[in-house]
């Protein structure tokens, strides 16, 4: 069944392109690398999808994505994630809303915690990992700035 427009109403925080800022931590929490780029989210027509472009540089590694956001499962609460990168690597994650207006991306040993601004037009991101046995780090601590 299609995911209806309504369903994908949360995302509209996101709807925009965005200055994307921050830090790669290694498994201490240590600074390992700057991230500067873009990231920008639009709906599809239709409103059924949303599209997300990543064009950031990790260090001196430059990475572009391509991620398709929708495929809402009433049952479970949660929207499918299909990302798509440069180098051919496909991965889902699946995002889930939370009651404070924040989004839970939750994928294959890996999840990050978004949280849109409430009186300005930023975000927050703490992406983590799972390094083993149910233990989560600090991964990756991003900022987002609307451009347009």
């Amino acid at each position: 069944m299609a995911t209806t427009a309504r369903a994908m109403e949360g995302f509209e925080t996101l709807i925009g392109r965005w200055k994307t800022s921050g830090i790669v931590l290694d498994e201490h929490g240590r600074h390992m690398m700057d991230i500067e780029g873009t990231d920008e989210y639009e709906w599809m027509t239709g409103g059924q999808w949303i599209l997300h472009r990543v064009d950031v540089m990790m260090g001196a590694e430059h990475t572009q994505a391509l991620e398709l956001i929708g495929d809402y499962d009433p049952d479970a609460g949660t929207y499918a994630m299909r990302a798509f990168d440069a180098s051919g690597v496909y991965s889902t994650m699946t995002a889930h809303p939370n009651d404070d207006g924040s989004w839970l991306f939750d994928g294959e040993r890996m999840r990050s915690t978004l949280r849109p601004s409430s009186n300005e037009p930023s975000m927050h991101a703490l992406w983590e990992r799972e390094t083993g046995a149910g233990i989560w780090i600090p991964w990756m601590r991003m900022n987002f700035s609307l451009i347009e």
